[in-house]
Order: C-alpha cells, then structure tokens, then sequence
C-alpha cells in the first residue's frame, strides 16, 4: 500500500494531530515509510515513520503490524543516547494507523554511503563500529534487542554515527510478535541463530554489527547466495570467506561472525579492541593487489535475472493498474521466503542432529518435524521380535534414555515424567528437558511404533532445533 492514497490529501497537504505537517518521503522499508515533516507547534524539522499495511491483511494481521510499530516507539523511546535516534511522540493518522515522530537526522545512511564511495578504510570503519556499539551497549542494558543491523540503518550526521529503525527490537518483558511466520529482519544480516529461528540476543545483534562493518570494509556483504533460502543455508553452514581489505580489523570482524554465540567477544571485550584500534591506528597499511573478480557463477546469474524479471513484472502489474494481482504477487514472494527460511533452518537442525553421538538404539530415521523447520529423530530401542518376546527392558531404555541426555552439554535439567507403563504404549511416555544454546532438544518420549500388525517395536523420538 501506498504511504499516501492518490486520491487522499497530497504531502503538502496532510497535518498529523493537528501539528506534524508532512514536507517529502525521505525513504522506505519493509514495515514503512519515512516522511520528511514540520511541527508547526514547535517551528522545527522532525521525521515521521509511517506504518505500510499490507492491502490484503485482516483485522488480526493489521493489529499485528500496528502493534510492531507501537514497540518501536515504546523501546526506542525508552533510549537516552547520542548514537540512538530520538522519539518525540506517538500519533494516530485518520484511518487509524499509528506514526512515530522522530528527530530529523540530516545525513546519509551507511548504505548509500558504500554505494557512492565503495569499501571504506579499515580505520573508518572501527571508529563507526566503535559509535555504534556504544548505542547497542545502552539498548542492551535496558533490555531491548535490536535484531535489525544493517548498513541502511546506521545513520552518519557530520561525526555522529546514529543507529536508527527499531521496528522489530525484541523488549524484554514484551511478547513477541512472530507467529505469523514474518521473516523479522534482513536476510544477509541474520545470525545463524535467527536463521535457525532461535531467540536473538545481545550476541545475535553483535553477529549482525560484525556482518555491517564486513560489508563496510569489503564492499559486500559476509555470506551471499541467489535467494533468502541459499543466504540463510550459507549462514547456518559455512564460515564467511575471509576478508582481504580489512588489515587488522580483521580479528575482530572474524570473532564477531563466529556461528556459535557463546563464542563471540562479550559488547566489553570489543569495546576495548576497536577502541585500541582507534586510538592507536596502525602505520600505513600494505597495498593489497585485488585479484580480478571471478566470473559470477551461474546460479548467481540465474538469481539476479530472476530479480530483474520480477522487479520488471511488478513494474508492468503497477502500471496496469493491476492492485489485486500485484497483491498476490508480494504474498507470494512473503510466501517463498517463510517457505526457504524454513527450509535453511530443518537443512541445518538436520546436520546438528547427525552430528549427535552415542544416541541409544539405532536411528532409523531423521525427517522434518510438524513445526516450522525442525527436525525430528527415531532411534529404535527395541525390535520387534524381542518386543514379541517381551524381553523388551524398559527401566534400561529410560535409564539410557537419561544418560544420554545429561551427558548433552547444552542440556541443563532432565526429568523423566512417566509413567514406565506408558513406555510400551502409544503415545507413549515423556521427557522433560532443558536445554541452553545449540542444539535445543524437545518432545523428547519412548513409545511403540506401529510397523506391521501385529509387529511392533520400541522407539525413541526427540526433536532437534
């Protein structure tokens, strides 16, 4: 949808709350629109972010995304810090969508920045990593993730650095707003752990600044593919290619893209290592001989032209005139990126649940679980023909079953739930475990699976992911 219907009031022309009179569209998003305004109340410049509602949402989807909108006001709002954009107030236009009014900040964001002047020195991009980890430290330590690092939301006013865009910051104590199966965030700036569909975190929003300072520094991003679904496989699977313009920026950029959390610098560790590197910057770096670029392989051919088409067949829909078709086809598109989100996150919970030893029984089979993009394991505990026999022995599959799940080192609690009658039977009886971190175990039971009347055996099922 339009910010602005054709046939509604021009720019010019529309005041919100009687004061915010909108000048120019300054740019947009996934989630909305930002105005150029004036606040005639306080003769000043202000921003104004509208909320793009999707034509086709029902009444419960467009809650959902006016409830998107109001945590950005309420979690940026709640920040006090130079290198963090500042709310002003929280209105309601006409039809009921709400806008945020912001300060105007004059400058240019960190994209449009790379895409006039190319990869930046290694020096320039430690001093604004440096700023914008001084605006996630504060985030942080109020409880709020941001979950959106990109190089478009970093804003350079003359020697501020602003980190703006908090449209889908996780506030601690706020309920999440992602049961619709959104892909939440920028495919290329995703931690493997977002990808994965796991909560983000502190950690997660570091990843994403490691990702932004790579792109700064190289002219690209880490990890690149032809569509969102070979993006996140990268993401979860491979380790970025190792960057070559960076010099001794990059140690940090290649522990800040670690896939594994817990291994990546805490926000004071890589404080005190960009500030060493801004402080007391290197000696005139060594020219570095760029080899000629490699032909681009085929399949980044096929993507990009797939792009182009579809950029073009959007272009002759709109200008048909054609709203509903146009319509179908954003859904459609919304549609294959949930469906290659969901198809990364089973490739890789799959591999994390090969990769798990000393699994009791014998696993017959790992197929894709009932939600979203987990994995699901059997391992038989008990043949059929020792079940005929009933020479199946129940306390030493659950206590088996126990073990191996204490000796998991992401697992912190297991209780058995019962009853070991249960265990012989459909559906069988249950576990409870706790994980932390990589890989998350759940559904965890022992019950009889049904092969060929009358035979039967004894199983172990868990989820991976």
């Amino acid at each position: 949808m339009e910010p602005l219907r054709q046939d509604g009031p021009r720019p010019e022309t529309q005041v919100l709350a009687g004061r915010y009179r909108l000048v120019s569209l300054l740019g947009r998003g996934g989630m909305g629109a930002v105005w150029r305004a004036h606040d005639e109340n306080l003769d000043r410049e202000v921003a104004v972010k509208e909320l793009r509602l999707p034509e086709h949402l029902d009444d419960a989807g467009r809650q959902t995304w006016i409830a998107r909108l109001d945590r950005e006001a309420r979690a940026a709002a709640r920040l006090r810090h130079p290198g963090i954009v500042t709310v002003h107030d929280r209105v309601t236009g006409a039809d009921g969508r709400p806008w945020i009014i912001m300060e105007l900040v004059r400058g240019r964001s960190l994209d449009d920045l790379l895409k006039a002047e190319g990869p930046l020195p290694p020096g320039r991009v430690a001093q604004i990593g440096l700023r914008v980890l001084d605006a996630l430290r504060t985030a942080h330590r109020a409880g709020i993730t941001h979950r959106d690092i990109k190089p478009a939301n970093v804003l350079l006013e003359d020697d501020r650095v602003v980190l703006t865009d908090f449209g889908i910051a996780a506030v601690e104590g706020d309920a999440t707003l992602t049961a619709t199966g959104a892909v939440l965030g920028t495919p290329a700036y995703m931690s493997p752990e977002q990808v994965r569909g796991e909560e983000a975190s502190a950690a997660s929003d570091l990843w994403s600044l490691g990702a932004t300072l790579y792109t700064a520094v190289e002219g690209r991003p880490p990890f690149g593919g032809a569509g969102t679904g070979a993006i996140f496989v990268a993401i979860a699977t491979e380790d970025p290619a190792p960057p070559v313009r960076a010099g001794l920026l990059e140690p940090v950029l290649r522990a800040l893209l670690h896939c594994a959390p817990s291994q990546r610098p805490t926000a004071d560790d890589l404080h005190a290592r960009l500030t060493a590197l801004v402080q007391d910057p290197p000696g005139a770096q060594p020219t570095v001989v760029q080899p000629p670029e490699p032909s681009p392989r085929p399949a980044r051919l096929r993507g990009r032209k797939a792009v182009r088409w579809a950029l073009a067949a959007v272009a002759a829909v709109l200008a048909l005139g054609l709203a509903a078709v146009a319509a179908a086809f954003i859904e459609d598109q919304w549609r294959e990126a949930r469906k290659d989100q969901e198809n990364a996150r089973f490739e890789a919970n799959k591999r994390l649940a090969k990769r798990m030893t000393s699994v009791p029984g014998k696993v017959a089979r790992i197929d894709r679980s009932n939600e979203g993009g987990k994995a699901y394991v059997e391992s038989e505990l008990c043949d059929d023909a020792t079940f005929s026999r009933n020479d199946c022995d129940v306390d030493g599959m659950v206590t088996a079953v126990v073990n191996w799940l204490r000796a998991q080192p992401n697992v912190k609690s297991v209780n058995f739930d019962g009853p070991k009658s249960m265990c012989e039977e459909n559906p069988g009886c249950e576990f409870t475990v706790t994980t932390e971190g990589s890989p998350k175990l759940g559904q965890v039971q022992i019950y009889s699976q049904y092969l060929s009347e009358p035979d039967r055996s004894i199983v172990l099922g868990f989820q991976v992911g």
